[in-house]
């Protein structure tokens, strides 16, 4: 019960009764008068009390009848009415008992005895009304672990299984037959790291709770991603009594993110990094090689003959043709370096952590000797080559717009001096020269 003080509302004509009851419980209790029975259910029904009392001698309607509506009204059946007589003969008491009443004050009463016979009600009634309580939250929690769209699952303090809910069991494959006395640890991926479990846990059981989201196995086999919530459940000592962790399936919601970032910052045709991707892996290659003291070189590529490669065998050979390129560039390259499609036939490669300013020639002509190689596309024959500008940092030290612009101008120059070659960019005549 949520109130500070109980209500008990007196119903009785007689100014005597009322003002002797009212005196013996206001101390304790808000006590409510009304000198009618018509006037008692009128306050009753507007704010329920807690408690009652009500004579049955009264004019125009007696107690019994005020009793009998009481009952029948399903928002003050349950209040319980303690009968004021002066009446004492048994059939009297069984009346009154059949319509509801919980107990009797005979007058003329001795206001000691009638106070603890009013004690010892509200709270019984008070234990009644909170056992009422704990079995409605009771049946909600039941039904929210039972038809709840998210996975329920409740370990003991040793963090063994000892229910889960259907949802569970449709989001992870496992039924409960099967997680009884196991650890959640079961449904663990492999995709988080030691240390992400052991943050996990320290923040857990110091705040009690933990919200986040990580990847777990099907029974299946195959990975999900959850939005998981974990609570624990102390015991009146502070001891771990209960984990109950909470937990929905994210996989679509993921999947769409990483479809996403792969739009934003892949190129849709080959896979690789796009021209906003290269803008930040450039940023990060430029603060890597003053960090690491090393030489950094930036390759503006850009193939021979792919425009007539598109006149004569369409734009889906010529598609075909990108990606076998891209695939003939990257396995030129190191897992450190990164190879970006800016647009049409243009590439971009990185070639990062060099030891000296001549290592790039190893990489550069690796890329114009495979892509020298003819290709069979849909059963056609076709031959093409590649022009390259480099430049290299921090021998041309500036920002990274500079750079690209720079390595283009030196495959230009590539362009003009036969194609199928590579060219240097001269940081000190400001113009690329022939390497």
């Amino acid at each position: 019960m949520n109130k500070t003080r109980l209500k008990i509302l007196i119903i009785d004509d007689t100014p005597t009764n009322i003002q002797l009851l009212g005196e013996a419980l206001e101390q304790k209790y808000t006590i409510q008068i009304a000198t009618s029975g018509k006037k008692g259910l009128q306050l009753a029904s507007q704010d329920p009390p807690d408690l009652i009392l009500l004579d049955i001698m009264m004019p125009e309607m007696d107690g019994n009848e005020v009793c009998k509506r009481l009952k029948q009204d399903d928002a003050l059946k349950n209040i319980p009415v303690i009968f004021i007589t002066a009446l004492s003969d048994m059939e009297t008491e069984l009346q009154s008992l059949a319509l509801g009443a919980a107990d009797f004050l005979q007058k003329p009463f001795k206001i000691e005895i009638a106070r603890l016979r009013i004690d010892n009600l509200l709270e019984r009634e008070t234990m009644r009304r909170e056992l009422v309580k704990n079995v409605q939250q009771q049946r909600l929690a039941a039904s929210v672990f039972n038809y709840s769209h998210d996975g329920i699952v409740i370990t003991n303090g040793n963090n063994q299984i000892i229910d889960i809910n259907e949802s569970f069991s449709r989001i992870t494959g496992y039924q409960i037959d099967e997680m009884l006395g196991e650890n959640p640890s079961i449904l663990q991926s492999g995709q988080q790291s030691l240390k992400f479990y052991e943050g996990m846990w320290e923040y857990l059981n110091k705040h009690n709770h933990w919200n986040g989201e990580f990847w777990n196995r099907h029974k299946d086999g195959h990975l999900f991603a959850v939005q998981s919530s974990i609570a624990v459940i102390r015991d009146d000592m502070g001891n771990i009594d209960h984990y109950v962790a909470i937990f929905s399936d994210i996989t679509l919601r993921k999947t769409h993110e990483d479809e996403l970032k792969k739009i934003a910052y892949f190129d849709d045709l080959t896979g690789v990094p796009n021209r906003t991707l290269l803008a930040d892996r450039l940023s990060q290659g430029i603060a890597q090689t003053v960090r690491n003291k090393r030489t950094m070189a930036l390759c503006f590529l850009d193939l021979d003959g792919f425009k007539q490669v598109n006149d004569q065998f369409g734009h889906d050979v010529g598609d075909k043709l990108l990606i076998e390129c891209t695939q003939r560039i990257s396995g030129c390259l190191r897992k450190i370096d990164t190879l970006s499609r800016i647009g049409g036939d243009e590439f971009v490669v990185l070639l990062l952590d060099l030891n000296s300013e001549g290592e790039y020639i190893v990489s550069v002509e690796r890329i114009l000797k495979v892509l020298r190689q003819p290709f069979k596309i849909d059963d056609n024959d076709i031959n093409i080559s590649v022009s390259i500008g480099v430049t290299l940092f921090p021998q041309n030290n500036n920002d990274s717009e500079a750079l690209l612009r720079h390595a283009d101008q030196a495959m230009y120059t590539a362009k003009q001096k036969g194609k199928n070659q590579y060219h240097l960019f001269d940081v000190n005549t400001k113009s690329p020269s022939l390497d």
